[in-house]
Parts: C-alpha cells; structure tokens; sequence
C-alpha cells in the first residue's frame, strides 16, 4: 500500500521549504528477514563461520556472524530474483570492534560466467552502528560491465583472508525508488555508509545523521526546492549522549555502541522514598530478619544515588559476546537463590574488638571493628536449622563446616559497612581470612587488584535480597551472582579478578548481566516477581565463584521458599550488557 501526498510547505528545524510536487511512498522486499528468524542458507567454508540470531537494543533482532578468516555468508539461491524494480539494497550492521572493518557485497546474476562478470561492491563499516544503503543502477561488475539484475541467482557478504570479524546484520531490504527510509519508533542513529562506496580499498563511512540527532518515526520528501530537485530524509531531533564501556583495572577498551539516550541515573522516585523515610535511633544490636530490621532497612540509603548498584540498566547496551558470556555460564543451567547472607544491624555505640588474625592482611582494612557476639555466619539461622547447634557453635564452626562464612556488620546511622570472610571465634577473639569496610556515604573502591569478602572487590550487603524490599514488591539495586568459572580479569565496580584463565568467553568478575526483558513474569509469586523485576531493571554484578546463577537472599524465615519457582528461569534467560557512552563511573 503506498501513500501520495501534495504538500507546498515543509519545515525543517524552523526552516521554510517551498516544495512543488511530493511523494512518499512505501516499497520493498526482503532479501532476508532476520525478524522472522530467517538466517542465510550458504557460507563459504562449510560452517566455519557462525550464525546466530540475537535482540540487540540498537538493531532488534540481529543476525551475529562471528566470521571464519577470509569467509563468506549469503544465499545461495536468492529469496527475491528479480531486483529491478527496486532502487536500492539497504541493510544496517554493528561493528562492536574499535576498527574500520571492511566486507563486500558480492551478487551473482544472468550474467555471470566468472569472477569478472559478477558485481563485488566493497564497504567499510566505522565502529559503532552502520547503516548501508546502495543504489542498485550503480551496481557494476568487476570488468564494468552491467549487471542483469532480472536475475540474481546467489547473494553474499564476504571478509577479506587477513579478517575475521565479529558484525552484527539487521534484516537486507530492497527498496523502491520512492520507499521512505525504514525508521522504526526505537531506531537509532548510524554511520551511513555512502552510496558510491569505491575506490577499490572502500573510503571512512561518512555520519549522513549528524551527532545529536535520535530518529524518531521519520520519512523521505522527494521533490523540488526552486529550480533544484530534493530528496530529504525528516526525522525529530532529540538530545544524545555518548559510550566507554565502564572502565575497569583489566584495562578494556570502550566499545562503540549506537548513540540511543539509555538511563545513567538511579530511580528518583525510590531515592525520594528513603530520604523521607526517618532512621530510628538504633541502640541495641537488631538482628535483619526482625520487623524492626525492616523499619531501619527503609530508610536506609545504601552508596550515592549514582552508584553502580543503584543505576537503572533496563536500557543498557547489550555486550557484543553476550550470547558467548552466558554460554560459558551455562545456558540450560536453572536459577537459583541462596539464603546464605544474613547480617547484624549495630548502634552507633557498638564496641570494637580487634581481629586476633588476618589471612589476608595485606588486602585487608585495619581494624579494630565493631563485630556483635550474636554476629550471624552465613546460612544462619536458616541452614542450621534441625541440626541443633546453636549460634555461637557455628561461630566456633565444632562441625567443621567448609566454605566461605562471610559474616557482615551494618551500622545504619553512621552508614557504615563491615565485611569479612572466613569468620571463626576463638578464645582468643576473632580469626577471619578477610576483612573489609565500605563508607555507604562514598562511591569511593577498594584499591585496585584488591579482594574483599567477596572475590570480586564488591560489597556484599548491597547486592543481598531482603525481606522489607520483597514486601514492597521489587529489589531496588543490582544483586550479585556466582558462576563457575570467571576469567582472570575484572571490570568497573570490581576491583579484583580470581578467574581460571584467559578465555574471553569467560565473564570477568564485576560483569552485569539482565533478566531479558521480554521473560514473562506471569504465575510468579508476589516475592519472586520483585526480584525478576530487580533483575530486569538493575541486573546483577559477577562477585564469585560457585554454583551458576546463583543470587543472595537473606536467610529469613519470613520469605517463602522459592527454589521450585526460580529454577523455572535458565541462564539463556539472562543477557551480559555494559555501560552507555558517556557513562563516566562516580568518584565520590
């Protein structure tokens, strides 16, 4: 269905166009629809090169070709053969890297007996978003000769031998000559590839959309401006920022991402909530799984409104080795939760005791620290329970317990965190392999390469699943997980890598991953609809190594058991993704 129009006025960011006769027309057909799942049926070496279909939030759905050197993806009998009467061939690619990569489009047609009489167009693709777009009457061979283009038997994108690129394809489009330019509601800005790409090493794509501009529900104008024909492309203008990856002392480089506005802020509306909640005077040691707990957790403000755990992700960026990332975490593996984190609440006033050993002490803040006698292990009281061991014999660990007995000391009205790892009381005092402590008022880290009780550098209370915000009906910062094995790097807010090698499939510890957005949260339970809802808006960080997709939830007997509902979700659910340009990591 095509649309006419004959307007005598067009303005343009407050100018004035007197234009005579206009069309805006829609035409086209797919060569591919990658929407519709479709994937190319021909690569150049028999399945060297990998094809998968993925949701990126700068193109949708994407075709990922993660290419074999020198290799080569396409149709081998094309969907659409008669590609005369469209004017042009449009497609958009991602190019993660930070280098100009180049492929070529290569059509064979009626035509073609050899290489010289088939059409090779070469393209070079910026980092960042690409949008190509090429006029089919400008389409020669490689001898000059013209194509007929009546019949085009095979398609096909190639790299060159000394390429093995990574890109990311939208669906291929051939348009007619008086289609508007596709500008889907959520599109976003491109470098667009010129249409008279040569010479034969291909030139820097060119920003055919200025920086700044965001494409909104726009359309093509094609007529005359006096005695000069114009062919326009109107979209509104919005405001953009731009990408790093957050940095991280593992040293990655920033990944170019599209330049679509994506949140670096926290939830205003929840930071409101907490400053005008009023802080109980605290004067004796509140255990969290109390109602009193519940008051003093309300109205506590845990880091800066712009600290990482307190930022809304639910628009970031998709991390190009996404789909490899939570492979390596296990694709099948189910979700769990962990009632593993319990913690004591203290007065202001709580007195210090000194740490009678460290392991760690060379990773370790000095004490002394205000540590509770009642000071829960982890697990406690949950796990322990139809054992019959009481509090202090688990601090005193007479089962011989293995694993990694954090213990964590909140004090609210100074904003204060306490950590440890490792915790067994002596005689003597206390024995712990770790101890760390984390001003909730700063966005100040551990030093760089530094442990904590968590093996990522990251606090742990931050990340836990509490009582007060399961009421509420939803986990209002990023939680942490456990994978089995992380690689030997870490990224911004870690501050330390304990990985098992140097495979970049591997996540690094601090990496934060997403619940899909599309995952359907219907038949859930009021309280693992709040974490779902979590882990879609604020996701979660790597903080160590264990079980896969395992997130902390405070051992309260006051939250219901979820194992059974949460084991529904697998990792294939969840996407790895990493900050927005312009995301500059607070410092204060």
């Amino acid at each position: 269905m095509s649309l006419r129009t004959r307007i005598s006025t067009v303005v343009l960011t407050g100018l004035c166009l007197a234009i005579g006769s206009v069309t805006v027309q829609a035409a086209d057909a797919y060569l591919l629809d990658v929407g519709k799942g479709q994937k190319p049926n021909d690569t150049g070496s028999d399945g060297e090169t990998k094809m998968t279909i993925e949701k990126l939030p700068d193109l949708g759905s994407a075709l990922k070709v993660v290419f074999a050197s020198g290799d080569s993806f396409g149709d081998r009998s094309a969907r659409v053969k008669n590609w005369k009467p469209y004017a042009y061939l449009r497609f958009e690619v991602l190019n993660p890297s930070r280098e100009k990569v180049g492929i070529e489009l290569n059509v064979n047609h009626k035509r073609t007996t050899a290489y010289e009489t088939r059409v090779v167009r070469e393209i070079t693709l910026d980092p960042g978003r690409n949008t190509v777009r090429i006029p089919l009457d400008e389409l020669l061979n490689v001898d000059g000769s013209a194509p007929d283009l009546t019949s085009v038997g095979k398609w096909y994108i190639a790299v060159g031998e000394d390429q093995s690129p990574t890109l990311y394809f939208s669906s291929f489009v051939l348009q007619g000559a008086d289609s508007p330019e596709p500008v889907p509601p959520n599109a976003v800005p491109a470098n667009t590839v010129p249409a008279n790409v040569g010479p034969p090493n291909g030139i820097p794509a060119i920003n055919a959309i200025p920086p700044g501009v965001l494409p909104g529900n726009g359309f093509r104008v094609q007529g005359k401006v006096g005695d000069l024909n114009v062919d326009l492309i109107i979209t509104p203008l919005a405001p953009q920022p731009t990408v790093p990856a957050a940095p991280g002392a593992s040293g990655i480089p920033g990944i170019p991402q599209s330049a679509r506005p994506v949140s670096v802020s926290g939830d205003d509306a929840r930071l409101a909530r907490i400053r005008a909640a009023k802080m109980p005077q605290i004067r004796n040691v509140v255990s969290f799984d109390t109602p009193e707990a519940d008051v003093i957790l309300s109205a506590l403000e845990v880091f800066p409104a712009d600290n990482p755990f307190n930022l809304d992700v639910s628009q970031w960026p998709l991390h190009p080795q996404s789909s490899d990332l939570v492979s390596t975490i296990g694709r099948d593996k189910p979700f769990r939760v962990n009632y593993d984190m319990g913690f004591s609440i203290i007065p202001p006033t709580q007195k210090r005791v000194d740490i009678a050993n460290v392991e760690y002490a060379d990773e370790s803040d000095e004490g002394p620290f205000p540590i509770p006698n009642n000071v829960p292990i982890e697990g406690w009281p949950l796990s322990y329970r139809g054992k019959g061991v009481s509090l202090e014999q688990v601090q005193r660990n007479t089962l011989n317990e293995e694993g990694d007995r954090h213990a964590i000391v909140l004090d609210p009205t100074n904003r204060m965190l306490y950590e440890f790892f490792n915790v067994k009381r002596t005689d003597g005092g206390w024995d712990v392999s770790q101890a760390s402590v984390f001003d909730l008022k700063s966005n100040k880290l551990r030093p760089d390469g530094w442990t904590s009780a968590d093996a990522a550098g990251l606090p742990i209370f931050p990340a836990v699943v509490r009582y007060d915000e399961l009421k509420r009906g939803m986990v209002e910062h990023a939680m942490r997980v456990t994978v089995p094995r992380s690689r030997r790097a870490y990224v911004y807010p870690a501050t330390h890598q304990a990985g098992h090698g140097d495979d970049e499939n591997l996540p690094r510890m601090g990496e934060r991953l997403r619940l899909r957005a599309d995952f359907p949260m219907e038949g859930f339970s009021p309280e693992a609809t709040a974490i779902l809802k979590g882990l879609k808006k604020y996701g979660m960080f790597v903080a160590d190594n264990g079980i896969s997709w395992a997130i902390s939830v405070a051992p309260d007997a006051r939250i219901p058991d979820m194992h059974a509902e949460m084991r529904k979700l697998k990792g294939s659910d969840f996407e790895v993704i990493h900050a927005p340009e312009g995301y500059q990591p607070p410092t204060e």
